[in-house]
C-alpha cells in the first residue's frame, strides 16, 4: 500500500491552498478499497474514488482538458495554478472505448469548476462486474502536505466542502 496524504483533519502547521468541488453523486471510497491493483496501490495518484449514484461527472475546478484517453473513460485535467489531476469514470478497464459514455468535452478545452465532462450510466458499469465509480487522483503533490477529505461519506456533484489542499 502506498502513503497516501488523504486526511479527515486539517494538519496543524498547515495552510490551505486549494478547495476542490465534488466532481460527481455518491460516497466516497478511499482508493485502498476499491478492487483494482492500480487504484489500490496508488499508481494512477493520490486521492479519492466516489460511488456514483447518479452518471454525471464535473470538473472539481477551473481547469484545462488536458487530454482524454482513447476509451474515453480517463480525463487529464490542469488547474490554473498547474496541478495535475486525473478523473478516471469506473476502475481502470470498466469501460471500453467510451461504451454508455457521453463526453461533453474535448482535449484542450478551458473549463469552469463544475462544468459537465461526461454522462455515464453506472448501473450498466455495475452489471457488468465493475465499481460504479468516478476516481479523482492528483497527479503532483510533492508540494503538498495533506489532501483534506471533508467529513461524511455521502457528496453531491458541485460539493464546495469536498477536499481541502494544504501545503
Amino acid at each position: 500500500m502506498f502513503n497516501s496524504k488523504i486526511t479527515a483533519m486539517p494538519p496543524s502547521g498547515t495552510k490551505p491552498v486549494m478547495q476542490l468541488i465534488a466532481p460527481a453523486t455518491g460516497d466516497i471510497t478511499h482508493l485502498n478499497e476499491l478492487t483494482h491493483p492500480l487504484c489500490q496501490q496508488g499508481l494512477l495518484g493520490d486521492g479519492v474514488a466516489i460511488t456514483m449514484t447518479k452518471g454525471d461527472v464535473f470538473t472539481p475546478v477551473d481547469c484545462k482538458i488536458e487530454s482524454i484517453n482513447i476509451a474515453k473513460a480517463q480525463v487529464r485535467l490542469v488547474s490554473m495554478k498547474g496541478l495535475k489531476m486525473l478523473l478516471q469514470i469506473g476502475e481502470p478497464g470498466a469501460v471500453i472505448m467510451g461504451e454508455r459514455l457521453l463526453m461533453h468535452v474535448k482535449a484542450g478545452q478551458r473549463c469552469t469548476a463544475n462544468t459537465l465532462i461526461a454522462q455515464c450510466d453506472p448501473l450498466w458499469i455495475k452489471l457488468n462486474g465493475h465499481a460504479p465509480v468516478c476516481i479523482l487522483t492528483l497527479l503532483n503533490t510533492a508540494k503538498l502536505t495533506a489532501l483534506q477529505v471533508m467529513p461524511g461519506r455521502a457528496v453531491r456533484a458541485g460539493d464546495e466542502e469536498f477536499m481541502m489542499l494544504h501545503a
